[in-house]
């Protein structure tokens, strides 16, 4: 973020693996060796590239994991997993609201998660209209509290 913004923090967030609900695998929690066997989907915003942010964390350890798919919208992950035996490494906040099609699982490493900002220009620090909307946005993000656990 460019150090001339304005900026409040809204909460900070991990990552976790999704699956189907059904998925040939189990629900048992995931091992390195599994986590990296099993064909993921990558979200690359920039489109196209079959290396992420969960790649570095892997490659780091020595470890590579197999990216079967790369998409360049959050949204179609859901109803990927939901047909087929993919993986996804999502943030918790994003996947949780599709419980109802997908399992959850920790990661079966440490990976740095990441916060969630506001930010804005100084010019409009005290505009009435922007003050509310981000005082709005405060008060509906879920704070600093840890997300929920998985059960």
């Amino acid at each position: 973020m460019p150090p001339a913004l304005k900026a409040r923090k809204l909460y900070d967030e991990r990552f976790v693996v999704a699956q189907r609900k059904s998925h040939p695998r189990g629900t048992a929690s995931f091992e390195l060796d599994t986590y990296c066997a099993l064909e993921h989907v990558l979200v690359s915003t920039s489109g196209g590239s079959f290396f992420g942010f969960m790649d570095e964390h892997l490659e780091a350890l020595g470890r590579r994991r197999r990216v079967a798919l790369s998409v360049q919208h959050f949204t179609l992950v859901p109803e990927l997993l939901a047909r087929t035996d993919y993986l996804a490494t999502l943030p918790y906040r994003l996947i949780a609201r599709y419980r109802d099609r997908v399992d959850l699982f920790e990661l079966p490493f440490e990976a740095r998660g990441f916060s969630m900002h506001a930010a804005w220009h100084p010019r409009n620090h005290a505009d009435p209209a922007l003050v509310w909307l981000r005082e709005t946005v405060a008060a509906l993000s879920p704070g600093n509290a840890p997300p929920e656990a998985i059960d």
